[in-house]
């Protein structure tokens, strides 16, 4: 499986932008741009904007296939300020890293790392054509990469709860915010219906 989904908060999100960095495999680009902006590439980890900005990213592995594409999205007046656009980033072999974040005490959400498949962009490249060919990317040179992100995060853990790592900072706020109870895309502080504390 190509994804991973770990717990992570505060300074645990910087240590994994900086791993990211300093892997050497990926040009990092955001996921969505501010409102009539053009998408940005970053460059360092201390580039990427704390807040909303920061915390979805698209990678692209270095050498393994064509620049993202920048989709266009048109929105309505007062949707978003007076803005009338922003981009998405896309592109059949990127990386996606996205920081799942507190809600107040009473929930952690997953961060979260995936990519495509080369049979998922396959199946997929009819309909969406304005992504190319997806024989274009290094799909083994993709893979390879993601799992070094992901065996990085992992060696930052200091704990699991099921099968995703914890980071330092997430288990010192999953302890003092009492969170228990695991389901949907995180760990909660009250139980759910069938839910199983951990």
């Amino acid at each position: 499986m190509p994804n991973l989904d770990f717990y992570a908060t505060g300074e645990d999100w910087s240590a994994v932008l900086e791993a990211v960095f300093e892997l050497g495999s990926f040009r990092v680009f955001e996921a969505y741009s501010a409102p009539d902006h053009e998408l940005r590439e970053f460059h360092a980890a201390t580039e990427i904007p704390e807040g909303r900005a920061g915390r979805h990213l698209q990678l692209l592995v270095i050498g393994a296939g064509p620049d993202p594409v920048a989709k266009r999205i048109d929105v309505l007046p007062g949707t978003l300020g007076d803005a009338t656009f922003r981009y998405c980033c896309e592109g059949w072999g990127l990386v996606q890293l996205q920081h799942g974040v507190p809600d107040g005490t009473r929930e952690l959400r997953w961060s979260h790392t995936n990519h495509n498949t080369e049979k998922r962009a396959r199946a997929w490249s009819g309909t969406l054509s304005r992504l190319g060919d997806p024989a274009e990317w290094d799909w083994r040179a993709i893979t390879s990469a993601s799992g070094r992100l992901n065996r990085a995060v992992r060696r930052m853990a200091v704990s699991k709860i099921g099968s995703h790592p914890v980071l330092p900072h997430a288990a010192r706020f999953i302890a003092d915010a009492g969170l228990r109870y695991e389901y949907g895309r995180g760990i909660h502080a009250t139980r759910a219906f069938g839910a199983t504390p951990r």
